[in-house]
């Protein structure tokens, strides 16, 4: 089956695919208890063997290659995570939510902040890392496709649930005012 992989077979990948993703999403689950992030380490490691599928008649043991591959995939994962693990909305200055600087009015302003940073801080940890390096941080969705080593597509899907979920928290703020 690799030999027919190496020769870009779609088939036999998509065997390959079928025959071990169960197994690798119960690995994965042992480092990432967030389905979606696990799921989001094991697209990243089927890419990757994709892209070097040309290299797979040198692996000796596929079986320990492909759950070697998983676990440092998560384990990078786990590391990006754990170093944006809390986000402060401090120097939120391109919120300018109000002009208006009268007591009431600065009140209501801490007030969103809060809801805001706890909004994002519930995000799930991949989303909330993605939103972070691309808010904060100033990055464009190709850098952080690159540092996390994952597709562009993953990162805007990740926005546009960090983007929903944030506006769901407004929303209901907003509606309780």
């Amino acid at each position: 089956m690799f030999e027919q992989i190496a020769n870009d077979s779609p088939k036999a990948f998509q065997l390959f695919f079928d025959y071990t993703y169960s197994d690798l999403y119960r690995y994965v689950s042992y480092f990432i208890d967030d389905e979606e992030m696990s799921k989001d380490v094991i697209s990243d490691v089927y890419l990757y063997i994709w892209q070097n599928r040309r290299k797979l008649p040198e692996v000796q043991s596929h079986e320990n290659f492909l759950f070697i591959c998983v676990r440092n995939q998560a384990l990078n994962c786990l590391k990006q995570i754990n170093r944006y693990q809390k986000i402060r909305l401090e120097n939120v200055e391109a919120l300018q939510i109000s002009e208006k600087k009268n007591p009431e009015q600065e009140v209501l302003d801490n007030e969103l902040k809060d809801i805001l940073e706890l909004a994002v801080n519930s995000l799930p940890n991949r989303c909330r890392l993605i939103f972070f390096m691309i808010r904060e941080e100033g990055l464009k969705y190709k850098e952080v496709a690159d540092r996390l080593q994952i597709s562009v597509r993953t990162v805007h899907a990740q926005m546009c649930i960090a983007l929903k979920r944030i506006g769901r928290v407004i929303n209901e703020y907003s509606f309780n005012k």
